[in-house]
């Protein structure tokens, strides 16, 4: 039906994984154009900074459930982007907050420290993302 907000029904003040150029970001939306198809975003990192981004780039943070083995975007720790990872562990509640936030644990590629070794990081699973199919790539 005409009318409706968005194919990926992100609202104004809603944070999104959006692609402006060539990294994925975290970013706030400020506003949609349904005409368009373009939303007004504001860069998290950098508050004076605004994208106009098609919807084809733009990604809710809904918490996916995610499998073991799958790969992943996942905002590396004190960044706002967000970088190819994959799961190490499914998703799960710290045990010592029952109502806190979910986290999945990852291994980012290329964050082998010196001595080869690929940490898991735990990242608040709002900020793990499916990549998402791009307009004119083959999958």
């Amino acid at each position: 039906t005409s009318g409706e907000f968005s194919a990926s029904g992100a609202s104004p003040g809603d944070q999104v994984a959006a692609k402006p150029d060539e990294e994925w970001i975290l970013a706030r939306v400020q506003e949609y154009d349904i005409n368009s198809g373009f939303y007004t975003l504001l860069d998290e990192d950098d508050q004076n900074k605004t994208y106009s981004v098609s919807e084809s780039f733009v990604v809710m943070l809904e918490g996916a459930r995610l499998t073991r083995g799958e790969e992943v975007y996942a905002i590396y720790p004190d960044t706002t982007s967000f970088y190819p990872a994959v799961v190490t562990s499914a998703p799960r509640r710290s045990a010592s907050a029952a109502n806190g936030p979910v986290f999945c644990t990852v291994q980012f590629h290329d964050d082998a420290d010196e001595t080869g070794n690929n940490p898991d990081r735990q990242i608040a699973l709002q900020y793990v993302i499916r990549p998402p199919e791009e307009p004119g790539q083959d999958t």
